[in-house]
């Protein structure tokens, strides 16, 4: 592995961490290298691709490219015990950049941050089938189901770390920039555009979902989702599911920011990008960009 350039730890967050696209973009623009990345759930699939060599351009495409119809393909429900989804049609979209390949054998050096089910511990994978690993990291508890590795059985990594800059530090050293998605401020002041509502009405009356009652019924929960002090009447159970979990994994990114901080964190503004909200890739994207655009200087003096 190298000993030049900047080691990023890239986090979860669903549909907001398609911002990582705009951050190593502009990293890229500005000639500033990366010489090994750690990610969580989505952090770890945006990291597989950079680790992966994966053209930039080709990785900005992906992300800007998905609507709804793409969105429910890739989460297509085929409702195991454990999961709305097995996985199918997320392990098809990405086997054709990540298939085959041993982490062991990229030329970026690379780590992905999952959780055993069972033990609770945080499972780092820093080897091994590098699909099979993505795949593991980015198992939203619910949504996807488990990933059996070995003998654990494992879910999403930001269940217990969900921005790892702690790990990229401990495997590759400094310096680490670190890329938090989670919705920041306070939170029961943000709340989805009315795009989202429109959308996910347009939805739930599809006749593709006539078919999968328990898909409906989650769905409908995000639909009841108000982030206001005149709506929390309304919340559905899957609405104060999600909002539990954004609670948990804000207050564990900054319990762990003090203990062993990064040497930069940077926090796109993308408070009004909901989890499932992918065809907004453009969005999260551009607000990327504008994030590390605005820390260059600091990196640049890291570098030096």
């Amino acid at each position: 592995m190298s000993k030049e350039g900047i080691v990023l730890a890239l986090g979860g967050g669903g549909a907001r961490g398609l911002s990582h696209i705009g951050i190593i973009d502009v990293l890229a623009r500005e000639g500033i290298p990366i010489r090994a990345v750690t990610g969580s759930s989505i952090g770890a699939e945006i990291g597989a691709f950079l680790a992966a060599g994966t053209n930039i351009d080709e990785v900005i495409r992906l992300g800007s490219e998905m609507d709804w119809i793409s969105t429910f393909r890739l989460f297509t429900p085929d409702f195991a015990d454990a999961g709305i989804s097995t996985g199918k049609g997320i392990h098809k979209y990405l086997e054709p950049y990540l298939g085959g390949l041993k982490i062991e054998q990229l030329e970026m050096a690379y780590a992905a941050v999952a959780t055993d089910l069972v033990t609770g511990e945080e499972i780092v994978l820093d080897a091994d089938d590098l699909l099979q690993v993505v795949r593991a990291s980015i198992s939203f508890p619910g949504l996807l189901s488990p990933v059996r590795y070995g003998n654990r059985l494992l879910v999403d990594g930001a269940v217990v770390n969900p921005v790892p800059f702690d790990v990229a530090r401990r495997l590759f050293g400094g310096p680490v920039i670190a890329v938090d998605v989670q919705l920041s401020g306070r939170l029961a002041e943000t709340r989805p555009p009315r795009e989202w509502e429109h959308k996910l009405e347009e939805l739930l009356q599809s006749p593709i979902l006539e078919k999968t009652p328990q898909l409906s019924a989650w769905l409908e929960g995000f639909r009841r989702m108000r982030l206001n002090h005149e709506a929390f009447a309304d919340l559905g159970i899957s609405s104060v599911l999600n909002r539990s979990q954004i609670v948990s994994s804000w207050a564990l990114v900054r319990l762990r920011e003090q203990l062993c901080p990064p040497d930069v964190m940077l926090r796109p503004d993308v408070n009004e990008i909901g989890l499932l909200e992918f065809y907004r890739g453009k969005d999260a994207i551009e607000a990327g960009r504008k994030a590390v655009e605005a820390a260059l200087p600091d990196i640049q003096r890291l570098l030096k």
